[in-house]
């Protein structure tokens, strides 16, 4: 597989004249289930990212030292581009687990604020906070960022990932979140531009990932905000289509299509396709491999079956495939499926990247 470099300028096929030269970072989105070390190996294994989010850290559960939370720590295989997502319901046990997670190493700590997920969103946790106090939040913030620049370890910066709010939301609302989390500490902000009740099928609205750029840069010239936009970049298109949109962006955020295709992060890099060939049954092979030497056995079905719902949409025939995968009892199963399904549709094993 071909190596690139952490930062990397993207090439004129993605960029206009004008912006040809600005470094872009591409991320992987924190995703509960998704964002562990297997998935993280998968992408190295085509060069890397320039940031690795961990998926979402439940604060008062690494607190409490339970058997499984060990995995969610896991750190491989690029432990100086971690990025330590925490999430909970009040401050005390967020605080505490920034102590945590600042020993670890990495970029940096993230707070949860855009989970939308009902059953986070209802407990007071994920978005949640953004419909909290604004002194509440920011207090919490100000102790974690204490912590970030009096700890021993580089761990250092602190960023929030969040949506554009209810769906009744206002630029004034919204710019007034924005000021609380730069005034608290905050130096990156990754905006998924989605209200709270918006799902895929409505287009992210990159013109906010931008409004934010313009903001951020005309208030705070001298905090240097970095901004990251997250949703819809499903292949090369549409990261142009994301970057013409919000041209001041820092980088962007891939989230379910870095599932499907790990290998996504080094073609929008690379600015066209690698000239590479994979066997997508050895991948897969290799992708289970790690699941069970990253994962409790445990997690190794659920893991697994949470993979597949994006990875099958590689082949033709998609649903029939997940519906089989999701049916499967173990990782031999699986792959007997996937081989089976290959020796009749033979054209599909090798693709080109």
């Amino acid at each position: 597989m071909m190596t690139i470099f952490s930062m990397l300028t993207i090439i004129s096929s993605i960029m206009d004249d004008e912006a040809q030269s600005k470094k872009i970072k591409l991320l992987l989105a924190p995703m509960a289930t998704l964002s562990h070390e297997a998935l993280r190996r998968a992408i190295f294994r085509f060069g890397g990212c320039d940031e690795y989010y961990c998926e979402m850290i439940h604060a008062s559960s690494l607190l409490a030292g339970g058997g499984f939370e060990k995995y969610y720590i896991m750190n491989g295989p690029e432990s100086d581009k971690m990025v330590w997502q925490l999430t909970d319901t009040t401050d005390e046990p967020i605080i505490k687990a920034a102590k945590i997670v600042n020993d670890l190493g990495g970029i940096g700590v993230d707070i949860n604020m855009g989970c939308p997920a009902p059953e986070i969103y209802r407990h007071g946790a994920g978005m949640a906070w953004m419909n909290k106090d604004l002194s509440e939040t920011a207090k919490m913030l100000e102790k974690i960022e204490q912590i970030l620049q009096n700890g021993t370890s580089s761990c250092k910066r602190l960023s929030v990932k969040c949506r554009l709010g209810e769906d009744d939301f206002t630029d004034e609302k919204f710019f007034s979140f924005i000021d609380m989390l730069v005034s608290s500490g905050v130096k990156q902000i990754v905006l998924h531009p989605r209200t709270r009740k918006q799902k895929y099928s409505r287009p992210a609205r990159w013109s906010y990932v931008e409004k934010l750029c313009e903001y951020c840069a005309e208030k705070y010239p001298e905090n240097k905000i970095s901004v990251i936009g997250n949703g819809d970049v499903k292949d090369i298109t549409s990261a142009k289509t994301a970057l013409e949109t919000a041209p001041d962006a820092d980088g962007i955020m891939l989230a379910r299509y870095a599932v499907q295709k790990p290998w996504l992060f080094a073609q929008i890099a690379h600015g066209s396709k690698l000239n590479e060939k994979l066997d997508l049954y050895e991948f897969c092979d290799q992708y289970l491999s790690d699941i069970r030497e990253c994962q409790p056995k445990e997690f190794w079905k659920t893991r697994t079956q949470r993979f597949f719902v994006y990875y099958c949409d590689n082949f033709s025939f998609a649903n029939y495939l997940k519906s089989k995968m999701l049916h499967a009892e173990s990782h031999t199963e699986q792959l007997q499926i996937l081989k089976e399904y290959l020796e009749k549709q033979t054209d599909e094993k090798i693709i080109s990247l």
